[in-house]
């Protein structure tokens, strides 16, 4: 059984919006393109997905993008939009849950 590895296309957009908003809110934005593998001759695919990782006073934020549209946090049950995420971050800075 062979497999063939393709690298996804990013949309620059998203990427531009979540790093913009990391830049704002003084984050850094790590990012990890998405892969996905393909069985030959056959029609089976497995996606791993872009990771977009945000650390917010030691809380680690990881956004799965399968698709390059929709944004989804932690796995694909928890989608999230920018808004949302802007609360979010806002959320976790204003409150210390080291202690």
């Amino acid at each position: 059984m062979k497999f063939e590895k393709v690298n996804m296309p990013l949309n620059k957009n998203l990427y531009n919006k979540l790093n913009n908003m990391c830049i704002f809110n003084n984050l850094k934005l790590e990012y990890k393109n998405g892969i996905v593998f393909r069985v030959a001759d056959t029609n089976v695919n497995f996606i791993e997905p872009h990771r977009f990782i945000i650390k917010v006073n030691d809380i680690v934020l990881v956004l799965l993008c399968y698709d390059n549209f929709n944004l989804y946090l932690y796995d694909k049950d928890i989608i999230i939009n920018m808004p949302l995420l802007k609360e979010l971050i806002k959320e976790i800075k204003e409150k210390n849950y080291g202690a």
